[in-house]
């Protein structure tokens, strides 16, 4: 695969209370926050939150498989949660690549989450590939 500014990846993802149950086993995470419907309500959300780190899960699988792909390493990622993410809300998650060096094989990229027009998250990624995978 040659990686080249303005490829591009999406995937749609809708997280389940099973998927939430999953990440609170393996983390060890029971803010109440995403585990509290009633606690989560009475902060003024619609429910409990969906982990970040199920979000970055997404943008993992997204970064491993599509773009840059199983070749690239993960150097940087930096993400801004803007709204919350509800269990069972449907979510894209879209990236671009914005920057490629063939020189030193680093990838930049920058991704957003949206469900339906609300802007979830967005940030950036920084992957190494193997130089020969990069357009000039």
């Amino acid at each position: 695969m040659t990686v080249r500014v303005g490829d591009s990846a999406a995937r749609d993802f809708v997280v389940s209370e099973a998927d939430m149950r999953a990440f609170q086993a393996l983390s060890g995470d029971m803010s109440r926050i995403h585990c509290d419907g009633a606690y989560a309500k009475s902060r003024g959300y619609e429910g409990v939150i969906v982990y970040g780190g199920i979000m970055l899960a997404e943008l993992s699988h997204v970064l491993g498989m599509m773009v840059p792909g199983a070749n690239g390493t993960s150097l940087v990622w930096t993400i801004k949660y803007r709204k919350p993410l509800y269990v069972g809300e449907a979510a894209r998650l879209e990236l671009t690549v914005t920057n490629v060096s063939p020189a030193t094989g680093v990838v930049d990229a920058k991704f957003a989450i949206q469900s339906g027009d609300k802007r979830v998250a967005s940030g950036t990624t920084q992957s190494i590939v193997p130089p020969e995978e990069l357009a000039e």
